[in-house]
């Protein structure tokens, strides 16, 4: 279906993405703000009528134009591509049937290069084929809505972004006590591995899953008012406790009473 391309962006996507096509046998231009010898400028950019597809790699606030810029006069046999997980894909100004969006729930880097053959890609187009196609890029290639994508984004930033800011809250809160984050590394691996196994909630133990409320009381207690705490950091470890507790059956923990003022 997709035998030539042009990739617009070389950021860490845009270069692993066509450097994928190229190894699936596309004929792949790049093009950058930035040219060199593999790369065009953008600023010379001109209809291309040789193109199946056009695939745009750009941040998701640079989007609107450039897709405005590219889609002016290319032909309707053309798709054009976006790859951004929460920006709709009628910011792509041509027809339903002409637009898709693909986007990998992953993180790249900038010198490794993504295992194509289990790496998840959300695919959200009218054209059935589309997806039938984006299995050569990624065996493990799935259906999306415009509504799916909009949920699935969303838990991508709470289950990544949020956990290693979650990581980070707990790294510093150990370095209060002259404490290294790598000696939990182990438990952490383990714990995520086991959660992700399913039922995640249900395979937590400790002291929620076994109704300890002393242990917990006085955790939330450390948190509220104990070296290096945050009232916040006590109201997030009540919040996710109470999860827990829920799961095994047992009761909430009660709300945080605020430290009484001085007279």
């Amino acid at each position: 279906m997709i035998a030539t391309a042009h990739v617009i962006g070389m950021g860490r996507l845009g270069r692993h993405l066509a450097d994928r096509l190229e190894t699936i046998g596309v004929n792949t231009q790049r093009w950058s703000r930035n040219a060199d010898e593999r790369v065009l400028s953008i600023n010379d950019w001109t209809v291309h009528n040789d193109a199946d597809a056009i695939f745009l790699t750009v941040p998701d606030d640079a989007l609107p134009a450039v897709a405005t810029k590219v889609a002016d006069g290319i032909p309707t046999t053309t798709m054009l591509v976006h790859h951004a997980g929460a920006v709709p894909s009628d910011v792509l100004p041509v027809s339903d049937h002409q637009r898709a969006v693909m986007w990998p729930p992953m993180t790249f880097g900038h010198d490794t290069t993504p295992d194509w053959n289990t790496l998840p890609l959300g695919v959200e187009a009218n054209r059935p084929e589309m997806l039938e196609w984006a299995t050569r890029l990624a065996p493990r290639a799935f259906p999306l809505t415009s509504e799916s994508r909009r949920a699935l984004h969303l838990c991508a930033v709470l289950s990544g972004n949020l956990t290693a800011a979650w990581i980070g809250i707990v790294e510093g809160y150990l370095e209060q006590s002259g404490l290294d984050i790598e000696i939990l590394e182990p438990l952490i691996v383990a714990s995520v591995t086991k959660a992700l196994e399913g039922n995640a909630l249900g395979t937590v133990s400790g002291p929620a899953s076994r109704n300890d409320r002393h242990t917990l009381e006085a955790q939330m207690e450390a948190l509220a008012s104990g070296p290096g705490s945050t009232p916040e950091l006590a109201t997030l470890h009540r919040i996710l406790t109470n999860r827990i507790l829920q799961a095994h059956g047992h009761p909430e923990l009660p709300p945080i009473q605020a430290a009484p003022r001085g007279h």
